[in-house]
């Protein structure tokens, strides 16, 4: 291993994604100047370097130092020093402001501006404000190579500690020392096992409190992330025990120390839940127990045999032909305007919606302020559609306040309404309802509405079916194909998948089309070819916006990462990108939000479409609903969507969706997942699968196990 020290000549290369860097020195036995690579932060010309690496000789650039550790040293002269200055890296100093500084004060300079920044005054002839913008850069850039420093003396990535820096500032390198596990709990994407990385590297023991405190903070929020509001006391310390390697002991202390501090709630020394889950859970249960108590006002059943006449009248005119209401749907309609609290559900194709609209249509004969609400953006959006009366996201609904960190309609203040109507309920979270329920007025009329038979909630719990095994509240689930939707080959094959039957394939007049794929190969080339020639060419459909991929996982050659790169190449032809990491964007991608972002208003899973990049700033625009800028270090909060996972899908519909389901899938493959693909489609599904990967899906139907008391609670409650 060589070790040699020089002074930065030039900067040669320098990629700002990597901290790769070409550099030219000068070593200090000789005036011959060397070629060094390697992993850097931002070096400028002056700054003086101690490396240690192997010498090798490239094919076409020659003799070159592969740079695997390296210091920055202290300038050894005047000279250097004022090189260093004049570089260009502070903005109006050029080489005569830097001789004037290192004539007044020469290899003190740096102490100087480090430690007696009030010493700039002695500069004859240099402004207030060239001494404050100096200042400011300096400290910056301190700043910035301490942690670089820090964190790549712990052998970090030069990305992370980037994204350290920008998110702690100049405290950053206080607070790592402090507790490196509050990375895990603080910024998003950085996890417990990479915390855990940096903490060993920094030599903080295995046994140590902050680590095992993190370890089951972690374990509670993993198991939140796969559904359970809580874990038992001998889920917990498995799961915790194998990522933490220590002794129980240790574990138990830990425990009982963060649930006297109220850290972690346990319930009857069996439940574990992070405590924010155990109150949403029983304050659910709580608020939903005074609707009951309090009841609600009765329309007169005049007004609702009306309402339900207009609303006939109004579908015989929109579909010119005599329209009239099941029997079903119109007990349906009477038992939800009668009630303070009410369920409606059913699957596609059975008047939900027509049911819905003359529920709505009642309501509307009264002064009660309405107002619709669905989870996400795409579910709203195709709310207000169906509905023809404008919904929003709760998150919008309830107003949240980024600088509080909170919603503005609370128990506190709560929401201007009468009827509130909830659709897409199954992808409600335990904490979402909590949020919702609290800030509304007992005596409001609410409406549930959901297909119990999607896939649950992505958070924690299983809101809609609790509600349901419950029995506490009003339920009408309609079962009946109505007459407008029954020749609809994607209903009758969905109803088929949640009977556990094998769709059936027609050969032509049909809006279910199955193409047999039983490689990756064969469904890639398949997926380009409909995505790029056939539904375009046949159907009028715009490759990017009215068609969507949709797979079960994200990894594998049939996941949304590869499917992506593929479809992103064969469909987006603009030349203006931007690379992140292993990520391509350009100008014209479909891209999805992955993490709810209140400072934007942008949530997990909105759909956008990158409207410009700038190359200079490294930031691009997306249109959502509005124009959404993100700057560099943001841009982990973006994928692309060409393809996307069915979870991710839900409470979306999209004109036409092509479907990959192969035995690569295998562990994914259940009926849920199948059922709600095939209906996020609004006039035409493309199956590309094979028929034992069909077979596995309609036959697996696993009963979903998630910790939750949501319904035992309300039977206690109410």
């Amino acid at each position: 291993m060589a070790i040699e020290k020089g002074i930065v000549k030039t900067v040669t290369y320098y990629n700002a994604d990597n901290g790769y860097s070409v550099l030219k020195l000068t070593p200090y036995s000789t005036s011959e100047s060397f070629t060094a690579t390697g992993i850097f932060p931002k070096l400028s010309e002056g700054e003086e370097l101690e490396l240690e690496g192997e010498w090798s000789v490239h094919p076409k650039f020659g003799k070159q130092l592969k740079c695997q550790n390296y210091k920055i040293l202290p300038p050894k002269s005047p000279e250097n020093i004022e090189r260093y200055l004049a570089s260009g890296i502070f903005k109006g100093v050029g080489p005569a402001q830097a001789k004037k500084i290192v004539d007044v004060f020469g290899m003190d300079t740096f102490m100087v501006l480090d430690n007696y920044p009030e010493r700039l005054n002695e500069l004859e002839h240099f402004s207030e404000k060239k001494k404050h913008n100096l200042l400011e850069q300096w400290q910056n850039k301190k700043s910035i190579r301490d942690v670089m420093f820090f964190l790549q003396s712990h052998n970090l990535s030069l990305s992370l500690s980037t994204k350290i820096h920008s998110f702690y500032g100049e405290e950053a390198v206080k607070k790592l020392k402090e507790n490196p596990y509050r990375l895990a709990s603080e910024m998003w994407g950085i996890g417990f096992t990479k915390a855990d990385d940096i903490a060993k590297k920094m030599g903080v023991d295995q046994e140590s409190y902050e680590r095992i405190k993190a370890g089951l903070i972690y374990v509670l929020n993993c198991s939140a992330d796969e559904g359970h509001v809580f874990l038992t006391r001998d889920e917990l310390m498995v799961k915790a025990s194998h990522i933490l390697q220590c002794e129980s002991e240790y574990i138990i202390y830990t425990l009982d120390h963060l649930n006297s501090n109220d850290e972690i709630y346990c319930d009857e020394g069996i439940r574990y839940y992070r405590p924010f889950l155990y109150h949403s859970e029983v304050g659910i249960c709580r608020v939903l127990s005074t609707f009951f108590i309090v009841g609600c006002t009765k329309l007169p059943e005049k007004l609702i045999q009306s309402g339900i006449s207009e609303a006939e009248d109004l579908f015989s005119n929109k579909f010119n032909t005599t329209f009239k209401y099941l029997d079903e749907q119109k007990r349906c309609i009477k038992k939800a305007v009668d009630s303070n609290v009410f369920i409606l559900t059913g699957g596609p194709g059975t008047g939900k919606t027509t049911t819905l609209r003359g529920i709505l249509h009642v309501f509307k004969k009264t002064s009660y302020q309405i107002k619709l609400t669905a989870p996400t953006g795409r579910a709203a959006k195709r709310m207000s559609e169906v509905i023809d009366y404008k919904a929003s996201t709760i998150h919008r609904l309830l107003k949240y306040d980024p600088e509080n960190g909170g919603f503005v309609y609370n128990e506190n203040k709560r929401l201007p309404v009468d009827v509130l109507i909830i659709d897409e309920l199954s992808m409600v979270d335990t904490w979402l309802m909590f949020s919702l329920l609290k800030a509304i007025e007992p005596g409001t009329h609410l409406i549930f509405v959901g297909d119990s038979d999607q896939l649950p909630s992505v958070g924690p719990g299983k809101v809609l079916a609790e509600f349901i095994t419950s029995q506490k509240i009003p339920h009408v689930h309609l079962n009946k194909i109505v007459r407008q939707k029954e020749n609809s080959q994607i209903i009758i094959n969905a109803h088929r998948i949640n009977s556990g039957l094998v769709p059936l394939f027609q050969s032509q007049d049909t809006n279910f089309h199955f193409r047999e794929c039983n490689s990756p190969e064969a469904a890639i080339e398949k997926t380009l070819s409909l995505a790029c020639e056939s539904l375009p060419q046949y159907f009028n459909y715009h490759s990017i916006k009215d068609i969507q991929v949709l797979t079960p996982m994200n990894m594998g050659p049939l996941g949304t990462k590869a499917l992506n790169t593929h479809l992103q190449e064969a469909l987006n032809k603009h030349v203006t990108k931007l690379v992140y990491k292993d990520r391509l964007y350009k100008t014209g991608d479909k891209v999805m939000q992955l993490k709810n972002n209140y400072d934007k208003l942008v949530f997990n899973g909105d759909i956008g479409y990158i409207q410009s990049i700038n190359i200079k700033k490294k930031s691009l625009t997306v249109l959502f609903d509005v124009l959404v800028e993100y700057e560099y270090a943001e841009l982990d909060q973006l994928n692309l969507a060409y393809a996307i996972t069915i979870h991710k899908s839900q409470g979306s519909e999209f004109k036409a969706v092509i479907l990959l389901l192969t035995t690569n899938h295998y562990v994914m493959l259940q009926r849920n997942l199948f059922y709600t693909a095939i209906t996020r489609a609004k006039e035409n599904v493309f199956l590309l699968a094979g028929r034992n990967a069909i077979q596995r899906a309609v036959s697996n139907n696993p009963v979903i196990q998630r910790n939750t008391r949501l319904a035992e609670l309300l039977n206690l409650e109410c």
